[in-house]
């Protein structure tokens, strides 16, 4: 039975408790209001069927990171992550791969692509495979706790050497002197974010290079949507900018290479579609010429760092 009491929280990147009250970033209905079922009922995707509701979120009054001072505890999330479903089901596969390309483009720009890997999150390994088919690693470590997508990643591998674990908490099996660690849109859903930082540089060697992709909540179109930007959802305990991102990252012990705007690839009827869904309008079909790609930098940061 899990316990419907959440998780109170420090600042998980400086371990602060002052917040900024008047920063504050509340759903009509704030999560922490509303029981565990309500809120297991509203797990399903980063764009619910139903109204939107999230743990209020409030910056740090010492790193200004934003985070939510209340959230799931671990457990829960443990049991919830069994039942989300993908972000972004809804793009077609080839534009999915050309956003992972733009991605490793940074890496490559940086690397040798030799050495040892290591990803948290590959899901399917769009982003691995690029790794693998243009790099030379000598071994890959994943962690995915999606049993679903085990055969789609190990068929990526063939004669390569690979280790495919369930999760980041089995980081001490992971050999030390790794050159490569890359972190696609999860560390923003990670509820000790720095600790989890720091277990992976004491795995790498100096020099070694991470790759960290986050959503940007400086970004304008977070301005301008407020609490309806869609990064604001119960599977964000935290959300980053450049600063904060690079704040978290010293403390870790890297130094940031290069930060900058990610291009993300979509079809214009998607856009319209989620752009619509935020305002509570609700569109299944829109001419089919809407359905041409558009390549934009819209609210993720790309970020590299190497180990100090």
């Amino acid at each position: 039975m899990i316990s419907d009491k959440y998780n109170k929280r420090l600042c998980p990147s400086c371990s602060n408790s002052e917040i900024i009250n008047k920063s504050k970033i509340s759903s009509p209905e704030p999560s922490e209001k509303l029981n565990l079922l309500t809120n297991k009922n509203s797990w399903v995707s980063i764009f619910p069927k139903k109204s939107k509701s999230f743990f209020s979120y409030f910056r740090c009054k010492n790193c200004k990171i934003i985070y939510a001072p209340e959230h799931f505890t671990k457990k829960q999330l443990n049991n919830f992550y069994k039942k989300l479903a993908p972000n972004m089901d809804q793009v077609p596969r080839k534009l999915l791969k050309k956003t992972q390309y733009e991605y490793f483009k940074l890496l490559e720009k940086w690397s040798s692509l030799e050495g040892d890997y290591l990803e948290v999150g590959p899901d399917i390994g769009l982003f691995t495979q690029h790794c693998v088919l243009k790099g030379n690693f000598n071994h890959y470590w994943l962690f995915e706790p999606n049993n679903f997508v085990t055969p789609k990643l190990k068929s990526l591998f063939r004669n390569k050497n690979f280790t495919i674990l369930p999760a980041i908490e089995k980081i001490d099996k992971v050999n030390k002197g790794l050159s490569t660690v890359i972190i696609i849109h999860v560390l923003d859903h990670l509820l000790e974010p720095k600790n989890i930082l720091r277990k992976l540089r004491a795995k790498m060697k100096p020099g070694g290079l991470i790759l960290i992709v986050t959503h940007d909540e400086s970004s304008v179109m977070r301005k301008l949507l407020g609490w309806r930007w869609p990064a604001f959802c119960l599977q964000h305990p935290q959300l980053f900018n450049y600063k904060t991102t690079e704040s978290i990252l010293n403390d870790s012990g890297f130094n940031v290479l290069e930060q900058c705007k990610s291009k993300n690839y979509f079809e214009i009827s998607f856009l319209i579609k989620n752009l619509l869904w935020v305002f509570g309008i609700k569109i299944q079909k829109l001419p089919r010429w809407l359905n041409c790609s558009v390549g934009l930098r819209l609210g993720n940061i790309i970020t590299i760092a190497s180990v100090i």
